[in-house]
């Protein structure tokens, strides 16, 4: 039996096959999950990278479940995992706590992990639930630990968070993928992939928006004025945040790449400042807006639920070919990529100065490009936005459920209708200037070590 680390006072290796009761699904679901991480390098690359931890050709994965350290602080916790990662003289180690299904992560006992952590010299705490957090540095619990600051900050315990259709996706794109290291471990991926998708696991998506859903669109529809202070709020940008996720890892498996949100930097560590301008944002909008960025596409994705409108709209910006000296050749050249014609499909148009941007559906610029000129016939655009916007009908709108089942299908078939044909225009790079020369003018001499060397006549210069 492989022996346990010093600080470990009891635990277990994470088994492939754990022999435990039925009813202990969460001690399951993650020894298998551990099992796995710990045997296929291409799964613990991701998963890993994802906290900022390297691995290399020289990295031993070892992961115990049911651990229990001797705590000087009389703490009786028992984790339900602990991950090492050891390469050359480094080591990493985190503490893993884990709920599945409904099962909801407790302020307090994360606390309690944290103090054990700092205690012990283990690195971080992580989390695994199906609580979604826009990335695995915004915990889904830290506003509810008043001392997080103390306990995580300059450096002392991490605090991560992956939600299990995070690692459901990523384990679906490797076994897609293929793991080219052995056939054992393509096969071990591919035996985790079918067990996550099993209802039994209890691992989940997000499926619906908050409770308080409902009441902010009934608000919005009855030209009610939102503010920060308004009840729901919270609850409405905090579940948006988690949609965002999920539709990153949707996005994820409908392209097996990579699809990313993009944050701004000043907000990509502080989830509650994260959360309280996404609430400033949303009051003043009334609007809820997400910028997706694919590898390789020709511009962000951006997607914005428009609640005083009831509208879903999906866009992507693009500069004009400024090569094409009107209007028409500008359009006709957007056009020319889009290869399918939708009802739901328009194009806006950008102008120098401020003239007004214009809009007309597809549809109609096929039989008329000029229909998107300016008031101004004298100006040319200057960029162009492609949207596909669908409006649901208010009880679908304002449903929890429903809302999220249109927007994860609005998504996707926008990305096949538009951005999988889209490819950005540069201009061509500057040519150098023609000049002439005279062969006359020049003459091939020999020096005295018979080296070839060009001469200029007539006083001209290099």
């Amino acid at each position: 039996m492989t022996s346990l680390p010093d600080f470990l006072s009891s635990g277990s290796p994470a088994r492939l096959f754990p022999v435990v009761a039925d009813t202990r699904r969460e001690e399951r679901t993650l020894s298998i999950l551990l099992a796995v991480l710990a045997r296929v390098p291409g799964f613990y690359r991701e998963i890993l990278g994802s906290v900022g931890v390297r691995t290399g050709a020289r990295t031993r994965i070892s992961a115990y479940t049911e651990v229990g350290l001797a705590a000087e602080t009389g703490n009786s916790d028992r984790p339900d995992g602990l991950l090492l990662v050891e390469t050359g003289r480094s080591t990493w180690s985190a503490l893993v706590e884990a709920k599945v299904g409904r099962s909801v992560l407790d302020p307090d006992q994360v606390e309690r992990y944290l103090k054990l952590a700092r205690e012990k010299r283990i690195d971080a705490v992580i989390t695994i639930s199906n609580d979604f957090a826009a990335r695995p540095t915004h915990s889904p619990v830290a506003g509810a630990i008043p001392r997080l600051r103390q306990l995580t900050g300059n450096g002392k315990v991490g605090l991560y968070h992956w939600s299990w259709a995070y690692l459901a996706t990523c384990c679906e794109v490797l076994a897609y993928q293929g793991v080219e290291e052995s056939p054992e471990q393509d096969f071990l991926v591919k035996q985790l992939n079918d067990y996550l998708a099993h209802p039994t696991t209890g691992v989940e998506r997000f499926t619906q928006m908050g409770p308080e859903w409902r009441n902010i669109v009934h608000l919005v529809s009855t030209g009610a004025t939102l503010t920060r202070s308004t009840p729901g709020m919270e609850d409405v940008v905090a579940s948006w945040f988690a949609e965002e996720r999920d539709l990153c890892l949707h996005m994820t498996s409908h392209l097996n790449r990579p699809v990313t949100v993009q944050i701004e930097r000043k907000h990509a560590g502080d989830q509650k400042l994260r959360l309280e301008a996404g609430i400033a944002t949303f009051a003043e909008s009334q609007a809820l807006t997400s910028v997706l960025r694919v590898p390789d596409c020709a511009s962000d994705i951006t997607i914005r639920a428009d609640l005083a409108r009831r509208t879903i709209a999906v866009s992507m910006a693009l500069k004009a070919r400024t090569d094409r000296k009107s209007t028409r050749a500008r359009v006709n050249w957007l056009l020319g990529m889009l290869k399918a014609d939708d009802s739901r499909l328009r194009i806006q148009a950008y102008w120098p100065g401020r003239a007004a941007p214009t809009s007309e559906s597809v549809t109609v610029l096929r039989e008329e490009p000029t229909r998107l000129q300016s008031s101004n016939p004298s100006l040319l655009p200057h960029s162009f936005d492609v949207l596909l916007t669908e409006e649901p009908s208010r009880k679908r709108f304002s449903g929890p459920k429903a809302f999220i089942e249109d927007l994860e299908r609005i998504v996707p078939e926008f990305y096949d209708l538009v951005a999988v044909t889209l490819k950005a225009w540069q201009p061509p790079p500057p040519q150098p200037v023609a000049r002439a020369t005279n062969a006359q003018e020049r003459e091939l001499t020999v020096d005295e070590t018979g080296v070839g060397m060009e001469t200029e006549e007539s006083g001209n210069a290099r």
